[in-house]
């Protein structure tokens, strides 16, 4: 999802302009010993009602930079850039339950410590107004400036927000009722992440990749919980950096930022470690602000008691075995796979259309199954166990027909972001990713292996189990759906509950 390469050129040269001004503007270190910086412990709380913890900002609140003269109106309804902010909005949806929708919503709070803890990996250095009292009186002040920043654009246009139009997953619904009466565009929040990240980048230059790197991402957030449009945070990003540059122009900020550089440089020399985890940080980063533009489905049959009774006995043994595999629950749910495929996310609804029109021709709860042996799939030490229904007749036809029904949808591969992770689970075995782009022809017709998974062990304990007696058993399909995979295979989260009856 990304915009077209004229407006992609006008967008990042937009951005650049007011980069460059904020930069160019105060980056000479040279101390000016007439500048007289903040009186600490003087400078008044900016409504302390809110409990951000800001202070009185360096700027006339009255005579902000001009965001409605900086940047242009919002697109419109039918346009192109409307069309291109809904792609996008679209394509964070599937970012629900991964690390980086659980950091979106960790950047919605604004809070002064919880802001510099937000940028103390990217600086390398943990920030508190006991080590750096020039640098936090330095970011309480610019949080205020930033933060009026966006309001006469935002007053002007009355923007809705994504979440009251696109109907998609929301982080901190929450706070639902208080967002909808502060206008969309632009973004506040990038506006300050972004004017964050040009402050400390000239503190500490060395730290610029990073802390730049984590104001983008800052921004970002925004749309990964369907908060804000993607030209929302375009903007927002741009009016925050033309706050900086007139920042610069006052004599108290330049000479808080000469005394915050020298409390960065003893900071960084005596090693004071950033307290969060920045290796989560990192990977959460690594995703990106858009959901990956393919999706790994599982269609498939959803057994009846019989089976689900006999999937939950198997599960408790092999989790006595091997504790650290999955249970059976509501995002382990026990299934018969009947294709395993990456499938363009935009085409889901033509996906499950066409499938639709596949079971309103089957009578899948009709069908008489039968449970005849255990199995299990290696991957690495460890393999996915699971108990093997017969192939019947009726069964591999239905198969073929869901494969042709979903092949002019499917994409070759995929990564990662195309299934269900957890923050503690990030990254998809390499092995699964295989499997399901080679579904289609080594899982089909005659290799058909009809079964429902029912957890993890090692091999060697599963070898010894696929050694016992197994007592057959009948069962029937209870209903069909398209679920979206997670690790291991499991059927994670349901997309679609499909119509199992003619």
């Amino acid at each position: 999802m990304k915009p077209s390469r004229r407006r992609h050129r006008l967008l990042n040269a937009a951005a650049a302009t007011f980069l460059a001004a904020a930069l160019l503007t105060g980056g000479a270190v040279a101390k000016d010993a007439s500048l007289v910086p903040s009186q600490l412990g003087a400078v008044p709380e900016f409504h302390p009602e809110l409990g951000l913890g800001a202070l009185q900002g360096y700027l006339d609140p009255k005579a902000p930079p001009d965001s409605l003269a900086l940047i242009p109106p919002p697109p419109t309804a039918g346009s192109e850039a409307q069309a291109h902010d809904e792609a996008v909005a679209r394509a964070t949806f599937g970012l629900r339950d991964t690390p980086r929708f659980a950091l979106a919503a960790s950047d919605f709070d604004l809070r002064l410590t919880k802001l510099t803890d937000d940028f103390s990996c990217a600086l390398d250095a943990q920030v508190t107004e006991a080590n750096a009292p020039y640098l936090t009186t330095l970011l309480r002040r610019s949080f205020s400036d930033l933060g009026l920043s966006t309001y006469k654009a935002k007053n002007a246009y009355q923007r809705k927000r994504p979440f009251q139009q696109n109907q998609g997953p929301m982080g901190l619904p929450e706070y639902r009722a208080q967002l909808e009466q502060d206008p969309s565009y632009p973004s506040g929040h990038t506006a300050i992440g972004w004017g964050f990240a040009l402050i400390l980048s000239e503190l500490a230059p060395d730290r610029a990749d990073p802390l730049l790197a984590r104001g983008r991402a800052f921004g970002e957030s925004r749309m990964v919980v369907n908060h804000h449009w993607y030209s929302d945070v375009v903007w927002g990003r741009v009016v925050g950096a033309a706050t900086v540059a007139r920042l610069h122009a006052d004599p108290t900020f330049r000479a808080d930022m000469d005394a915050a550089r020298d409390e960065v440089a003893a900071l960084r020399e005596t090693g004071v470690r950033p307290a969060g985890d920045c290796a989560e940080e990192a990977k959460a980063m690594a995703i990106g602000y858009q959901a990956n533009e393919v999706t790994a489905i599982d269609v498939l049959l959803e057994p009846d008691a019989t089976m689900l009774q006999r999937s939950a006995a198997s599960n408790a043994r092999l989790r006595e075995i091997y504790p650290k595999g999955f249970a059976l629950d509501a995002k382990h749910n026990p299934h018969i796979t009947l294709i395993q495929r990456f499938v363009r996310t935009d085409d889901l609804e033509k996906v499950y259309a066409a499938l639709d029109r596949v079971f309103a021709r089957a009578d899948v709860t009709a069908m008489k199954l039968e449970a005849f042996k255990s199995y299990y799939l290696p991957m690495g030490g460890v393999g996915v166990a699971g108990i093997v229904a017969r192939p019947t007749p009726e069964l591999v036809r239905l198969q073929a027909e869901v494969v042709a029904a979903v092949a002019p949808f499917t994409v070759e591969t995929g990564d990662s972001t195309a299934f269900v992770t957890t923050p503690d689970d990030p990254v998809i075995d390499p092995a699964l990713i295989d499997y399901v782009s080679t579904f289609v022809p080594k899982g089909t017709a005659e290799h058909f292996n009809p079964h429902v998974t029912t957890g993890v062990a090692p091999t060697g304990d599963l070898d010894r189990m696929l050694a016992e007696p197994f007592e057959a058993f009948s069962f029937s399909p209870a209903g069909a759906a398209v679920f979206q995979l997670g690790q291991f295979g499991t059927a994670a989260k349901k997309l679609k509950q499909l119509d199992a009856k003619p």
